[in-house]
């Protein structure tokens, strides 16, 4: 019976480790690079319900085909009607990164970095070290298992 369990926490560790496999090819791969319009940039707040009231804005360019967050430098850049360039992931088509065609420097959106990169990093290392560490990792396991599949909703949508 604990050998049949071993093999059920090896496929499922398995499983989940090509999951973030793929998250993370799917980042780093060059994709393919798209010259589109911006059509409008998007300010838009963000408020928060708690005693404070606090509230920040987060921006949004839209092309013809595409929508995605952006900085506030990068959207004070931004002219309606200028051309930009994005680079989009080969599997889940999401923009890796994008930057306008006289700049040397692309920029990333922090989201991106974390569901693309951070996210499925810390569940390699995560299960690497539970082959090591078992008994104490189980908790941390599942709870970054359960953000590799809330990851992979996000980059389904």
């Amino acid at each position: 019976m604990i050998k049949n369990r071993n093999k059920l926490r090896l496929y499922w560790h398995g499983l989940f480790t090509l999951a973030s496999l793929l998250i993370l090819a799917d980042f780093l791969l060059p994709g393919r690079l798209v010259v589109d319009e911006i059509v409008e940039v998007k300010k838009e707040r963000q408020q928060y319900y708690n005693a404070a009231r606090n509230y920040h804005y987060s921006y949004k360019a839209f092309t013809s085909i595409h929508s995605f967050s952006i900085t506030e430098d990068f959207a004070k850049k931004l002219k309606i009607t200028q051309k930009m360039e994005l680079a989009i992931s080969p599997i889940f088509e999401e923009i890796n990164s994008y930057r306008l065609p006289n700049s040397e420097r692309s920029e990333i959106y922090s989201l991106r970095i974390l569901s693309g990169l951070i996210i499925p990093l810390a569940l390699i290392i995560v299960t690497v070290l539970a082959f090591k560490y078992e008994k104490k990792m189980s908790v941390l396991i599942f709870v970054i298992q359960v953000l590799v599949i809330a990851d992979l909703i996000f980059l389904i949508k």
